[in-house]
């Protein structure tokens, strides 16, 4: 089995994830567990090092990821998560040539997963560019108009103020090794980039039967109006098919 996947594999099971099914693992699982959990994340950095031995370990550059964004605006190609991670790890050519020639394509080879990448351009995308979703219409709910529609709102004031309670309570477990740009994101949305947990999912959905005002929910959950707005048609999305 080669490094890289061993590291992916891992990187899952921290993050609270089957590797095989992309699930989420049961609360009690012992992966869960905080100690077993910064376990596994000490054996993927020791990984990354003994691979990277004579590379410097970076962060991900939010100069680099707008940068290349652009590169895809101006070829006038669709921005998806997976393309990004794949122009930055140089795993795949582009039809324009111009694209593989791009100073930045294949900068992040051998110093970030496909795993890690993805999922950081994922959240950068839906925090900083959310219009993109609409361009990209890769998940099955990102057509649901429910935060479009009128804008409405029946929670009271004394209702707000507990659900506001509810998620200060919440932990954020996601506080090492956090890149420049989650840091700055962090300072106007506490939660931004924190995994949902399942109480969080729940405060949400059951939100979502009293209001659509995107404003008062990103005050209440303390996160961007991108990540509201796309877990919350997930949401809707999984009530729809259950």
């Amino acid at each position: 089995m080669e490094k890289n996947t061993v590291i992916e594999i891992l990187e899952a099971l921290a993050s609270g994830y089957s590797p095989t099914t992309g699930e989420e693992l049961e609360k009690d699982n012992v992966l869960n567990e905080r100690n077993v959990i910064r376990a596994l994340q000490i054996a993927i950095n020791e990984l990354k090092l003994n691979s990277y031995t004579n590379r410097k370990e970076i962060q991900i550059s939010e100069e680099d990821i707008r940068n290349s964004i652009e590169v895809f605006k101006q070829s006038k190609i669709n921005l998806t998560p997976n393309r990004l991670t794949n122009f930055l790890l140089g795993v795949k050519k582009f039809k324009q040539e111009e694209i593989n020639k791009n100073e930045l394509y294949g900068k992040y080879k051998f110093i970030k997963t496909k795993g890690f990448l993805t999922d950081h351009l994922t959240e950068f995308l839906n925090e900083f560019y959310p219009s993109t979703k609409k361009e990209r219409n890769e998940d099955p709910w990102s057509n649901i108009d429910f935060f479009q529609q009128q804008t409405f709102n029946k929670l009271s004031e004394n209702a707000i103020n507990q659900l506001k309670q509810k998620v200060s309570e919440l932990e954020i477990t996601k506080v090492e090794n956090l890149s420049e740009y989650i840091q700055k994101a962090r300072i106007q949305y506490p939660r931004a980039y924190e995994p949902w947990s399942d109480k969080e999912k729940e405060l949400l959905n059951k939100a979502l039967d009293f209001t659509n005002d995107i404003d008062l929910l990103t005050s209440c959950f303390l996160r961007g109006k991108g990540a509201i707005e796309s877990y919350g048609k997930r949401l809707l999305y999984e009530r729809q098919i259950c």
